[in-house]
């Protein structure tokens, strides 16, 4: 994680590498509070807009050998992003093209 530019780069095994920014990467949290919960919307589906603070990776860590856990400079750090989340949100040219 680069946190000076807020980029973080994966590469995954056979060398395909994946950029995400920290925004994206708020803009994903997959966690109850973000996402919704028994039937209800979560956060990120009622608001437009978030805080810078709440935008800005502040730390990383890994989970097992499944997932990454992304604390924000909010103190928000509940979601974890599984690799196969992760690999889902590539933006690239040739991961659009394979989803599509």
């Amino acid at each position: 994680m680069d946190r000076e530019r807020q980029v973080m780069e994966i590469e995954w095994e056979g060398g395909h590498r994946s950029t995400y920014s920290g925004e994206q990467l708020r803009w994903a949290c997959p966690c109850a509070e973000c996402r919704g919960e028994a039937g209800a919307p979560g956060r990120l589906a009622r608001v437009k807009t978030l805080a810078p603070e709440e935008l800005r990776v502040q730390d990383v860590s890994l989970i097992g050998q499944y997932a990454l856990q992304i604390a924000f400079q909010s103190g928000h750090a509940t979601g974890l992003y599984t690799f196969s989340l992760l690999r889902s949100l590539c933006a690239c040219g040739e991961c659009a093209r394979t989803r599509n």
